[in-house]
């Protein structure tokens, strides 16, 4: 079952994300992952707010280009536990923070649908090791206390993944 700490996001599964057995392809579950940490952490431009997008309450100090502040993906796990199809309805993919580093953190996914809401038998659990870095230099950038305060609402338990 989902906790506080926990971020349901409905993510669309596109016919173009199946492979040629009908299922979803590895690329594209990499994708739905992307898209689901995007719309978790990842602030609007202010011009977009003004138009209506939300802002997520777990924002990220990063923007598009220009800005100060970038992530890098440091590394990427996923396990597949049973094939993705086709849904109309598209997947849950259930997100929080299991890591809070200085510069780093690491975000747990499980993908789920939404007849599975207690997220019983995910189709995949994953792991993104996201790193801030200085824009023009690429060092890493230490989360300040006050990003610290706002991404620990979401931090729960590390998955646990096979051997």
């Amino acid at each position: 079952m989902a906790d506080m700490a926990h971020l349901d996001l409905d993510i669309p599964v596109r016919w173009t994300d199946l492979d040629a057995y009908g299922h979803v392809n590895n690329a594209a579950m990499v994708r739905l992952l992307e898209e689901a940490r995007i719309a978790a952490f990842w602030p609007a431009p202010a011009e977009q707010v003004a138009l209506g997008a939300q802002q997520p309450e777990a924002a990220l100090p990063v923007g598009g280009v220009g800005a100060p502040v970038s992530t890098v993906i440091a590394s990427q796990r996923i396990e597949y536990a049973r094939s993705l199809d086709h849904r109309r309805d598209g997947v849950v993919v259930r997100l929080w923070i299991s890591r809070l580093g200085g510069a780093s953190l690491d975000i747990d996914y499980l993908v789920l649908t939404k007849d599975d809401p207690e997220g019983r038998h995910p189709y995949a659990r994953a792991r993104t090791v996201l790193v801030m870095v200085d824009a023009d230099n690429g060092t890493p950038v230490r989360l300040e206390e006050e990003v610290r305060g706002r991404l620990s609402v979401h931090q729960a338990q590390p998955l646990t993944f096979r051997g």
